[in-house]
């Protein structure tokens, strides 16, 4: 099974007259999402499912790459995904789909405890910036310390 982890785009900032789960992405932060996930596709065939958290930046960021990939599943709303979700609830949870290859988009610190604990680095302090994407391979079933993380692409700027 292969686990992708991808911290969501580049989102407004906090501010006191919106709920931090209402936070939408940026226009540079869709068009990094955008490219991003344009130069994936050289690294990575496409997902069998999405999961993302519920929050406004987390789905809008899982649809564009739904698009870019031209997955043919919806992309699934999962409340493990937002901050203080377990990496074993997780790990349960994709299991259960029998898909081999799923994406999972999240939020920091969160996204670098995970890729942390599913690759047995659990006193590592992964801090990964917006649109960075994981590849996380386990032999057979995921289990906790047993990925192996294949990769780890940041965000892909154009520049002017």
């Amino acid at each position: 099974m292969i686990v992708y982890l991808i911290r969501h785009g580049k989102a407004e900032k906090s501010s006191f007259t919106k709920h931090d789960r209402d936070r939408e992405l940026t226009s540079e932060g869709i068009q990094i999402v955008k490219t991003s996930a344009e130069f994936w596709k050289k690294y990575i065939d496409g997902f069998e499912i999405i999961l993302a958290s519920p929050f406004k930046r987390a789905m809008q960021t899982a649809n564009i790459i739904s698009e870019v990939f031209k997955v043919n599943s919806k992309v699934l709303q999962e409340t493990s995904l937002l901050n203080g979700g377990k990496t074993e609830d997780l790990l349960n949870l994709i299991s259960s789909f029998g898909a081999e290859e799923i994406a999972m988009v999240g939020h920091q610190p969160d996204m670098g405890i995970h890729i942390s604990k599913m690759t047995g680095y659990n006193d590592a302090n992964i801090k990964i910036p917006p649109t960075t994407i994981a590849k996380i391979s386990f032999i057979s079933n995921p289990v906790i310390g047993k990925g192996i993380l294949e990769f780890l692409i940041p965000p892909l700027i154009k520049k002017g």
